[in-house]
């Protein structure tokens, strides 16, 4: 410790408890109010008077979905590729505002094809009003198939007896009892003079290859009924040996009164009228189908029978918008075809009907039940004139 000195305290600044720092009091020695003065907030915050700021977490970021990254991927590709197209508009529900579809305006080749159409529907309902169809039997039959109703007749009906096949068509039925059930006469009418026509041509496709054949039509009929195309006279008496007791005539079945009816006599043992009631009701209402019905009843022998294939009413409805005149009268229509039998036997005067059932046939919608109405031998008591029924 020699030659160490250690100083004094002569000259220094001493500190006693009353000592406080300039602007200081004995309340805030370090005179800190003036601070807070200056800058309230910053010394607040310094002193831990404020609430600390809330910490920051960062967030992790969202995957994008699948559809939300194609939807944005063909955003951006529609603005590199393509021009941009104006945005669509949504209703208020948000789904996007359907523009009103443009009409169509159609090409001359399509207005021709319209017309077209619509000329051949015109024609086809004009020309096929009465139920008069050239193709009849190709949709009933296959090819080279017998007709099913044949086998439900009994033969003793038509054998030797005097026929009248009413709606004959091309003739394939009538021909076929001609030939094969060897009726005295058999004589087929149709309202179109076409398939009459057609008819008479077919009578030399079922001659045998022994029967000898003159133009078109068998020697027989130079005989009977003088030059065909030229005949004007009526045909003479029908021989019982096919083709000899057939033939064929345009007519119309339905009277055009009632009064007519006091004409008509007695000339057939049986009268057919197979799958035709329906075109009669449609073209000439009640009203004709009725006279149709007592017109038949008077033609016929007594015991003669009358042998019907009625259509379904259900059948009517489509055929009836063929024109105007046909739905008008199906509208009207109230003798149903489930009225016919009990009329047809009380206020007619057959004495009985025969149900045969139903004949098979290629397509269903011909396949209907066949009446056979029996006219009695002698007329029932207190039977009512046709003409006046």
């Amino acid at each position: 410790m020699s030659g160490y000195r250690r100083g004094g305290f002569r000259g220094r600044k001493r500190f006693y408890k009353d000592t406080f720092a300039p602007g200081g009091s004995k309340t805030d020695p370090l005179n800190l109010a003036i601070e807070l003065l200056d800058n309230p907030e910053e010394e607040k915050r310094r002193l831990g008077l404020l609430d600390p700021e809330p910490a920051t977490v960062p967030q992790p970021k969202r995957r994008k979905t699948k559809k939300k990254e194609k939807k944005q991927e063909k955003a951006e590709e529609e603005e590199t590729d393509s021009p941009k197209k104006s945005p669509v508009k949504k209703n208020r529900h948000g789904s996007p505002k359907k523009e009103p579809r443009r009409e169509h305006q159609p090409t001359k080749e399509e207005k021709e094809a319209s017309e077209f159409r619509k000329n051949k529907n015109e024609y086809f309902n004009r020309k096929y009003r009465y139920g008069n169809f050239d193709r009849y039997y190709g949709i009933r039959l296959n090819p080279g198939e017998t007709d099913k109703r044949l086998s439900a007749f009994d033969k003793a009906w038509f054998e030797h007896k005097s026929i009248l096949d009413i709606g004959c068509n091309v003739g394939f039925l009538t021909l076929s009892i001609a030939k094969d059930f060897s009726p005295r006469r058999i004589l087929g009418i149709d309202i179109d003079e076409h398939l009459i026509g057609v008819a008479r041509k077919n009578i030399r496709h079922y001659c045998d290859h022994e029967t000898a054949v003159a133009g078109k039509f068998p020697v027989s009929f130079g005989v009977q009924f003088g030059t065909i195309s030229q005949r004007t006279e009526e045909p003479r008496p029908f021989s019982t040996k096919f083709p000899d007791n057939v033939w064929f005539k345009k007519e119309n079945y339905v009277l055009e009164s009632d009064e007519m009816l006091d004409m008509i006599q007695p000339e057939f043992d049986v009268i057919l009228a197979l799958s035709i009631t329906k075109w009669i009701h449609l073209n000439w209402g009640d009203n004709g189908l009725m006279r149709f019905f007592k017109r038949a009843y008077a033609q016929l022998h007594p015991g003669g029978r009358f042998i019907i294939e009625p259509q379904a009413f259900e059948t009517y409805r489509k055929r009836a918008k063929m024109n105007e005149e046909l739905k008008a009268n199906y509208s009207k229509i109230e003798f149903k075809p489930e009225d016919f039998e009990m009329w047809l036997i009380e206020t007619v005067g057959y004495e009985s009907v025969e149900k045969l059932g139903v004949a098979t046939a290629k397509s269903k919608g011909f396949e209907r039940p066949i009446d056979v109405y029996l006219k009695p031998v002698r007329p029932k008591t207190g039977a009512i004139p046709l003409g006046y029924i």
